[in-house]
């Protein structure tokens, strides 16, 4: 069930991100943006506590320590992306034929009278 729950604010953070609504898509920056922060503040956490152990432990502790570590930091580069790299859909022009590149402009398209 979290796993949905989980894909489903996904979804609806990158139809956010890629709204053409303004206001839609700044506060789908602001959330992206603060799971940034808080993925950042996570690997820092969990970085600060595998430090104060020295890295080592009895168990399997300090293996979750180090693959959460690289978690956050997958989030914080994800999320980070999102927040940086979105931008609203835009009207792209039609692309052109490979005879309309080839072809040699005209005298016309020279900016030259006739003669």
């Amino acid at each position: 069930m979290n796993v949905l729950i989980i894909g489903v604010v996904l979804c609806l953070l990158i139809w956010g991100l890629a709204s053409g609504n303004g206001v839609i898509r700044g506060m789908a920056r602001i959330v992206t943006g603060g799971l940034t922060l808080l993925s950042l503040a996570g690997m820092i956490l969990l970085f600060v506590v595998g430090q104060k152990a020295h890295w080592t432990s009895d168990g399997p502790a300090m293996l979750f320590i180090m693959i959460g570590i690289v978690a956050c930091g997958l989030f914080a580069f994800l999320f980070g992306n999102m927040t940086v790299s979105s931008s609203p859909p835009q009207d792209s022009p039609p692309p052109l034929s490979f005879s309309e590149l080839m072809r040699p402009p005209s005298l016309k398209e020279k900016g030259r009278p006739p003669e």
